[in-house]
C-alpha cells in the first residue's frame, strides 16, 4: 500500500536531506512559523513510529525508508539518463508487474514496453535490487549523458 504523507510531513522529511542528523530544537526553528510545537512533535512522532526516521534522545536522524520517500517525493536530476531494459518471461507475469510498479513509484517513464527511462538520482539501495534482479532475470541498468535526441524524453518529465 502506497504511503501517504501530509505536507507537514513531507516538509520535515526533506529538511533531512542534507544533514545526517538534526536536533528536535532544529527541527522546531524550520517550522514553527508554519505550525505549533505540537502539530510538529506529533508529526514527528509519527514519522518515527512509520520508521521513515530514527530517534535518539533529541537527534533525529532519516531512516533508510525516509530517504527513499525523499528521492519519491523530492527527485533530483544528475544530468545522467537511467534507462532500464528488461525481459522476464510471460510465466513470470509477477515479477514483471512488481518490476514496473516499482519503476513508477521511483519516477520512471515507460519509454517502450520493456524500457523504462528516469532523468532522477537513483538512490543506491534500488541499484542493488537491479542488480539482484539481473542475477535471475534479464534486466539492465544503463546510465548514460549520451543520447542522440531527449527532446521527447525531455517532455516526459517535464513539470
Amino acid at each position: 500500500m502506497a504511503r501517504t504523507l501530509s505536507s507537514l510531513s513531507r516538509l520535515i522529511l526533506h529538511s533531512f536531506e542534507n544533514n545526517e542528523e538534526r536536533m528536535l530544537h532544529e527541527i522546531y526553528k524550520d517550522h514553527i512559523q508554519a505550525k505549533s510545537k505540537k502539530e510538529i512533535y506529533n508529526t514527528i512522532y509519527r514519522l518515527v513510529q512509520q520508521e521513515l526516521l530514527t530517534v535518539d534522545g533529541e537527534r533525529y536522524t532519516l531512516a533508510q525508508a525516509g530517504r527513499q520517500l525523499i528521492h519519491k517525493f523530492f527527485p533530483k536530476k544528475d544530468g545522467i539518463w537511467k534507462i532500464i531494459i528488461f525481459d522476464i518471461p510471460e510465466k513470470k507475469r509477477y515479477v514483471r508487474t512488481v518490476l514496473r510498479t516499482k519503476l513508477e513509484s521511483l519516477g520512471f517513464k515507460k519509454w517502450q514496453n520493456s524500457i523504462w527511462i528516469s532523468p532522477y538520482i537513483i538512490d543506491p539501495e534500488i541499484e542493488l535490487e537491479l542488480n539482484e534482479l539481473a542475477n535471475h532475470y534479464f534486466v539492465r541498468l544503463i546510465k548514460t549523458k549520451d543520447i542522440n535526441f531527449t527532446d521527447d524524453l525531455e517532455k516526459m518529465f517535464a513539470k
